[in-house]
């Protein structure tokens, strides 16, 4: 294999190693895991990759469609037992791998933690943290709007990718900046106003690397430390994440995390668990309970959930009760059915980033896993 360089590590033929060896690429940091993991009973059923689906190509088994689409891990948990775990050949069970826009998440869930803290009002103006943007887009939004994807500025998250994304992705370091680029928090403070807040859902991942900078501010602490402190070593996981960095060293906390799969699940468990005393109970329970489908309908992706609704970076699709999920590009999923205590991680190498019937089927998979063991 030749070795990616930042040029070229997002092309097909590279991002099933670049996924996997991202600090070799990128500057990162390091989020520290907890002292003792959370345990998980081993209670493996590999019968479960024989459950089957009606995928995109037709009624398919579990199992199949992990291998035949660019999956590279496939993480299954019920309670406390771990239920089901599958990695693809060339990858270990614990190597960290890139989870794209389930970072979003993850910092959603740092803002809850500071929510509990006190450091963190959501109806708060974005300002009052920030007052950077001021004279951006984002001028008039809350930390709400954010949250649930609601503010509304000049920017088209087109992955083909397009001029919004190339000049973003220089912003973050992810593609070799020119002479002159802006930084991400520059970038972000450049963005211009393009209607009213809280109107609909606008997919836009900057919006989410403003609530890593809100994070920062709030917390007194680098995204990294934030995380660890206040998340991470809290939750029982058991190796560091790694979040990428800028050229000025602000994170990219809408994409820029790898997590080992087994930390991935852990993550979703504190979710489905309320919180587990590190991030605010009221926070979470806001998560499976509130939101707009009003939003949700009149916004970027009515048409891949028809009741589906946004809220705290979330995916609620809204075919079964209680089921929220975290969504990356590339074929990452976080799935959690809180009802059936099931959590599923996905991690995966899509050759295409957004095929909305690769996440579909993703979904479906899921889906049937949890109704599987429900």
């Amino acid at each position: 294999m030749t070795r990616p360089t930042l040029d070229s590590w997002l092309l097909p033929e590279h991002v099933f190693w670049s996924f996997r060896h991202v600090r070799e690429l990128l500057p990162t940091a390091q989020v520290d895991c907890a002292s003792t993991p959370r345990k998980l009973n081993s209670a493996i059923d590999m019968g479960l990759g024989d459950v089957e689906f009606e995928s995109s190509k037709g009624v398919v088994k579990v199992l199949d469609f992990l291998k035949s689409s660019h999956s590279d891990s496939f993480t299954v948990v019920k309670g406390e037992d771990l239920k089901f775990e599958w990695v693809v050949d060339g990858m270990k069970s614990n190597e960290p791998h890139l989870i794209f826009s389930v970072t979003k998440s993850v910092t959603s869930m740092l803002i809850g933690a500071l929510v509990g803290e006190g450091l963190i009002g959501v109806d708060e103006l974005v300002t009052n943290y920030v007052p950077e943007v001021s004279e951006s887009g984002f001028a008039g939004a809350t930390v709400r709007n954010l949250l649930d994807m609601t503010t509304s500025y000049s920017f088209v998250e087109d992955y083909t990718p397009g001029p919004d994304i190339i000049a973003y992705r220089h912003s973050v370091g992810w593609y070799p900046a020119p002479l002159g680029s802006p930084n991400l928090h520059d970038f972000i403070a450049s963005r211009k106003p393009d209607g009213e807040h809280g109107q609909r859902f606008r997919y836009m991942s900057p919006t989410t690397d403003l609530l890593g900078w809100v994070a920062e501010a709030a917390s007194g602490l680098p995204y990294a430390t934030a995380l660890s402190k206040y998340v991470w070593s809290k939750i029982g996981t058991e190796a560091p994440a790694h979040i990428t960095l800028d050229r000025a060293g602000s994170p990219r906390a809408a994409g820029g995390l790898s997590v080992i799969p087994r930390d991935m699940a852990r993550f979703g468990m504190m979710i489905r668990d309320g919180g587990m005393s590190a991030v605010d109970a009221n926070y979470i329970a806001d998560v499976f309970d509130n939101g707009s489908h009003e939003q949700w309908a009149n916004g970027d992706f009515k048409d891949s959930y028809e009741n589906g609704i946004y809220r705290s970076c979330c995916y609620k699709p809204g075919d079964d009760p209680d089921v929220v999920m975290g969504i990356g590009i590339h074929g990452q999923m976080l799935y959690i059915d809180r009802p059936r205590g099931v959590v599923v991680a996905k991690q995966s190498s899509w050759h295409d980033p957004d095929e909305s019937a690769d996440h579909n089927d993703a979904y479906l998979a899921c889906q049937a896993i949890a109704r599987a063991l429900g």
